[in-house]
């Protein structure tokens, strides 16, 4: 059996666990540059509040006090997601973290008779501890999985176990192709000119058609439906990304480098964090910028540069170091820009790094501090919020008369 956990409304669950006030209000969560709505509470479904809807349409709503919008805090959400996923592992013998707020959980070997009690203890968990709602579905595959989380969550309950397909049905026949995990809406048009608008609709087709029709990820959607394990996530737990970066669009068009400058080390250190948490160290820093494509009164310019370390490297002082060093070469003053961003790539796993021959031994006492330097802070910034600890860096005279501390000029890394 296969479970999933799912948060509800991760967003604004995360958003209430920092203010009470907010639970039994319409609330919504804005994107980056704060242009659309990404996340709703059940209250702002209610209300009529569209996923993806353009915050303009809703500012009456939002000014009168019917709606509470919120610019998206991502730093609190993945803080919150690393502790929601560690309670999942507590209770799952093998977990497949497939997004921020989902997870699927393999049950081998556990009875079916125990998969509700399970339920609810992580249910239960979630809540007392976190404060975060979480619906979960066990079912004979991944898909069922989601399909019996999404109908818990529209009739209230926590925790839903469907042991066999055929007692899916009842449940597939009010749900629309277009839920069908795969499909998505523009799919879901396609199939609505071949009689096909409720996933039951979907599952009762020949396996001929739906392969001759939608190849073989639709094969297995249609499988999976039936009970048969057919799509594997292994790719989703890998240790190791290709790359981590971290981007933003500014509220405003920019052309303050002291601004810039500590955004630029935020995202690093963001960066760092994130690699450190994978297990891996990088050996290339990246960093770009980007004017308005819609303001270009002072031109247009996409500027980027990267720096290669001789040895890897996951320490925040290196990588921030490297990347304010890139911005120092690619900034260009008096431009307005709308956008910055940091990436890492070239990573390869910390244990796999070796010293060098060549390396002295108070090198190597040094990275070794350094990594269990790491270490401490990271396991300070682990609660929710803001980071209890930064580089100095990451505090600068704000953009347009916001105070944020003041700044701090690194030396460029040597390496």
């Amino acid at each position: 059996m296969v479970g999933l956990a799912d948060c509800n409304n991760f967003f604004v669950s995360c958003e209430r666990t920092l203010n009470p006030a907010l639970e039994n209000r319409a609330v919504v969560v804005l994107s980056n540059n704060d242009g659309c709505v990404v996340a709703r509470s059940n209250e702002a479904k209610r209300a009529g509040i569209k996923m993806g809807q353009p915050a303009f349409q809703i500012k009456d709503r939002i000014r009168s006090g019917e709606i509470v919008a919120l610019s998206g805090n991502h730093l609190l959400y993945r803080d919150i997601s690393l502790r929601v996923h560690d309670i999942f592992r507590r209770y799952a013998p093998c977990t497949i973290d497939y997004s921020v707020d989902e997870a699927f959980l393999l049950m081998d070997g556990i009875p079916d008779s125990a998969l509700r009690d399970i339920g609810e203890a992580i249910a239960r968990s979630c809540w007392d501890e976190l404060h975060i709602p979480v619906t979960i579905g066990f079912a004979p595959s991944k898909t069922l999985a989601k399909i019996v989380s999404e109908s818990c969550k529209k009739r209230g309950r926590r925790v839903g176990v469907l042991l066999d397909a055929e007692s899916a049905r009842p449940v597939m026949q009010k749900m629309s192709i277009s839920d069908l995990w795969g499909i998505g809406r523009r799919l879901s048009k396609r199939l609505y000119t071949s009689g096909i608008y409720t996933i039951a609709d979907f599952a009762d087709k020949e396996l001929g058609w739906i392969r001759a029709n939608l190849g073989v990820n639709g094969e297995r959607s249609w499988r999976e439906l039936h009970g048969e394990h057919c799509i594997e996530l292994s790719h989703v737990q890998a240790p190791l990304q290709d790359s981590v970066s971290e981007s933003r669009t500014f509220p405003e068009d920019v052309d303050d480098y002291d601004y810039i400058r500590a955004r630029i080390a935020i995202y690093a250190s963001d960066c760092s964090k994130k690699l450190r948490a994978m297990g891996g160290e990088c050996r290339l820093v990246g960093v770009m910028l980007q004017t308005n494509r819609f303001h270009t009164e002072r031109g247009k310019a996409h500027p980027e540069g990267c720096v290669r370390f001789v040895d890897p490297t996951s320490d925040t002082v290196n990588i921030c170091n490297a990347a304010l060093s890139i911005l120092d070469r690619i900034f260009i003053p008096d431009m307005l820009f709308k956008r910055a961003g940091v990436w890492l790539s070239d990573i390869v796993p910390a244990k796999s790094v070796t010293p060098s021959l060549f390396d002295s031994q108070d090198y190597m006492r040094d990275r070794a501090s350094r990594t269990h330097l790491m270490k401490a802070i990271d396991s300070i910034n682990l609660g929710p919020g803001m980071p209890v600890l930064k580089l100095a860096s990451q505090i600068t005279q704000g953009h347009a008369g916001h105070n944020d501390g003041y700044s701090s000029t690194f030396q460029a890394p040597t390496k």
